[in-house]
């Protein structure tokens, strides 16, 4: 399996990311307050997802069931959103290469 690193310096599956950035851009386009509260969880474990949004993320198995999120899932996000709040922005999750 291709590797790819990523922006906080980890490594993940390329497949993985594609299909995590996919689900991403769709989050932010049809439910963004969904994008915001993975994003929150990516950021602070403590967070908890708004009303439903913590079941609407786990059907998308971006949530486990357990209501954490997966590392490499977390990886992903973190590298690929920057900002906070309403300026939350979602770019490329890649690490630039030398």
């Amino acid at each position: 399996m291709q590797t790819v690193t990523l922006k906080n310096g980890t490594e993940e599956v390329k497949s993985l990311v594609v299909v995590t950035m996919l689900s991403l851009r769709n989050l932010m386009t049809d439910n963004v307050t969904a994008f915001y509260d993975l994003v929150m969880v990516c950021r602070d474990s403590d967070y908890h997802p708004f009303e439903d949004n913590g079941d609407y993320l786990k059907a998308r198995s971006l949530l486990q069931d357990s209501g954490r999120v997966h590392e490499s899932i977390r990886n992903i996000v973190l590298s690929a959103v920057t900002g906070d709040d309403l300026d939350m922005e979602l770019g490329s999750p890649y690490a630039e290469q030398a």
